[in-house]
């Protein structure tokens, strides 16, 4: 089993509980995409993966920003479930790439 499966928060497990939380089925999200079933249930499962205009479409059907569906490095333990105001906000992204948020 490769590392992304093993993770429990990938890529995938986060776009079926949105796809869930929102009341989609597998059908639903798929035609709205324009792709097949199982094409998206591979995506969910973290078997395929899809491409950025794929993860563009799939965040304006579930209403996040794109960024939401990037996973993110957890908080250090001492950071844990405390408020972090705007000011102290580590950035995210690759600065190489010109993607900082």
């Amino acid at each position: 089993m490769n590392q992304a499966t093993t993770s429990s928060q990938t890529l995938g497990a986060d776009l079926r509980a949105l796809r869930k939380a929102r009341g989609l089925t597998l059908t639903d999200m798929a035609e709205t995409l324009g792709r097949s079933v199982g094409w998206l249930s591979q995506v969910e499962r973290d078997l395929s993966e899809p491409s950025i205009i794929d993860l563009r479409h799939m965040a304006r059907t579930l209403g996040v920003s794109v960024s939401m569906l990037f996973s993110h490095a957890p908080a250090p333990t001492h950071e844990a479930g405390y408020v972090v105001r705007n000011g102290a906000r580590r950035p995210i992204g690759s600065g190489e790439a010109g993607l900082v948020e």
